[in-house]
């Protein structure tokens, strides 16, 4: 491996391990994920071929594409799960209440308490 490839490819590495704690939505991790895929891919391509520098842009534009497009679906589909499971628009609070399990562990529980 040539040394500017070798250095790209930890770069991208460390890039990876930093953006993986980043709290995100799907359209973002999937365009992260995508887009280090396809410069993955991209750059292998394009070594084979001579021009593996060009092969990873292009790999990275469009593995970033397909997976911001993926993540948006799956975006659209959590949200529209959430919508259904809403409960009716109703006058109440929210309790945290103790719980205790049989083997005596305690957890705290936060429940809806509609108003009476």
């Amino acid at each position: 491996m040539r040394p500017n490839l070798l250095s790209v490819m930890l770069l991208s590495a460390g890039v990876l391990v930093l953006a993986a704690g980043c709290q995100t939505t799907p359209t973002q991790q999937g365009a992260v994920l995508g887009g280090a895929l396809g410069a993955g891919a991209g750059a292998i391509i394009g070594n084979q071929s001579g021009h593996s520098g060009e092969g990873a842009l292009i790999g990275a534009a469009a593995g970033g594409l397909t997976g911001a497009l993926v993540g948006d679906q799956v975006d659209e589909n959590r949200q529209r799960r959430a919508g259904q499971n809403q409960r009716p628009a109703t006058r109440g609070h929210y309790e945290t209440r103790i719980v205790t399990t049989t083997s005596g562990e305690t957890y705290e529980e936060r429940v809806w308490v509609p108003d009476q």
